[in-house]
């Protein structure tokens, strides 16, 4: 009866150690995918972020400006017509900023004094939330991008954030398992993204802004 007992111990034994190397092993191979899958995208982002050297537009030529005619010897050339002053004087009074400038962009016409009061209130949220990271590279092809923030700076797998440019959000996107410290790769939501825009490196990573 003690032989018996001792075969049945011994063969649980057998049982645990041969399931904990098994599940041992399956952790094993998670790892090794997810370390793979994270190699293969940082490798397709680098061959996006390559520049082409067929890609680039030969430069616009500039049309020949039409000579001069001088005038004929022993005759006066015709004097250019003076602008109607009434005119000159109306439309320099409807510029903003007194006809001298024309701002060219809000926050400068607004350091000049000129109200502009042209964005919502949800736009000023989307201006004023703060920068949790930047697209250091974008794969259009596989719809994914690599941030220049990781676990260190707070993202998590599974996170979902906005593409911020400016003071409109641009779409949205979900941070994947392939995180590192100082690095994250993160799907785009291309359902979110308005028709005619496209994602650029550079653009900001805020968090979702309610509406």
């Amino acid at each position: 009866m003690r032989l018996v007992h001792f075969a049945y111990l011994l063969t649980a034994a057998l049982l645990a150690v041969t399931s904990y190397l098994a599940w041992e092993g399956q952790q094993a191979a998670r790892g090794a995918k997810e370390e793979l899958d994270f190699v293969k995208k940082k490798q397709a982002a680098k061959e996006a972020a390559t520049p082409v050297t067929s890609a680039f537009l030969p430069s616009p030529t500039v049309a020949p400006v039409a000579s001069i005619t001088p005038p004929v010897p022993g005759v006066l050339a015709a004097p250019a017509k003076a602008p109607n002053p009434a005119l000159a004087e109306s439309t320099a009074s409807e510029l903003p900023g007194g006809g001298l400038t024309i701002p060219k962009s809000v926050a400068e016409a607004e350091a000049k004094g000129i109200n502009t009061n042209t964005l919502t209130p949800l736009q000023k949220q989307v201006k004023a939330a703060p920068t949790i990271a930047k697209i250091k590279t974008i794969v259009k092809d596989q719809g994914f991008v690599v941030l220049d923030a990781g676990s260190k700076q707070g993202l998590k797998p599974g996170q979902e954030l906005q593409v911020r440019r400016d003071n409109g959000v641009l779409g949205k996107l979900k941070v994947t398992s392939s995180l590192e410290e100082n690095e994250a790769v993160a799907d785009l939501d291309l359902a979110s993204i308005p028709p005619g825009i496209s994602i650029e490196p550079g653009d900001e990573i805020i968090q979702p802004i309610a509406r």
